[in-house]
């Protein structure tokens, strides 16, 4: 399968061959280049978050499009999270399927599965805690089922209506201490938010049992 690495700094697909030790994964950094293997050269796609934002585009992301346009047209299964999730959005419904947010979230917040009967939200509560950290969000579109949201993000979780593609806001896969340190980066550089460090930080946890059940479902519903 195909991880596309959309960190700034440092290596974003660390966080999926840890979870996912026993799958085939090639890694892509689109700021590298452009990808050589198409689409359908994969069983399975997945997108990951990103400093950058899809509202202040950047050379480097119409390759991203370009790739996930194409595995729509070849059914080839997708989940994109956090910038994933928005890139995945413009991809297919348009660069105005994501806006700047009104209501940013940095840290741990609850989600509420909208259909626990979706094969995506299998296993997992109806209401669980998950970390989110974005300046962006996307909006809800034709063709587009909303799977969840959280009380500042309409939309924490969509599918792409006939497709088997995916997209969620949060972060499941992020290492405890990497998104620790993710929030005190951000909630230090944007102070005008009003989120505290230390009380932020009092609700983190672990994510490693949300994400395996997310990925496991992600593989099954595909």
């Amino acid at each position: 399968m195909l991880i596309i690495d959309c960190y700034v700094d440092g290596d974003g697909a660390v966080n999926y061959r840890r979870l996912m030790p026993n799958r085939e994964i090639v890694s892509w950094r689109p700021d590298e280049g452009p990808a050589t293997q198409p689409a359908d050269a994969y069983s399975a796609i997945m997108i990951t978050g990103s400093a950058a934002c899809v509202t202040a585009p950047e050379p480097w992301m119409d390759y991203v499009i370009d790739m996930l346009q194409d595995a729509k047209a070849a059914r080839i299964p997708v989940l994109g999270i956090c910038f994933g999730h928005q890139i995945l959005a413009a991809a297919v419904f348009g660069m105005d399927a994501v806006r700047k947010s009104k209501t940013p979230e940095i840290g741990w917040f609850k989600v509420r599965a909208l259909d626990v009967e979706h094969p995506m939200f299998s296993g997992i509560d109806e209401e669980f805690t998950a970390f989110l950290s974005h300046f962006d969000e996307v909006r809800r579109c034709e063709g587009m089922t909303v799977l969840a949201q959280t009380k500042r993000c309409g939309v924490a979780a969509y599918h792409v209506e006939g497709f088997p593609m995916w997209g969620v806001q949060f972060h499941p896969e992020m290492e405890q201490t990497e998104a620790e340190e993710l929030a005190v980066l951000r909630i230090t550089g944007r102070p005008d938010l009003g989120f505290n460090v230390d009380e932020t930080l009092a609700a983190s946890m672990d994510s490693t049992a949300l994400a395996t059940q997310l990925f496991t479902n992600f593989f099954a519903a595909s």
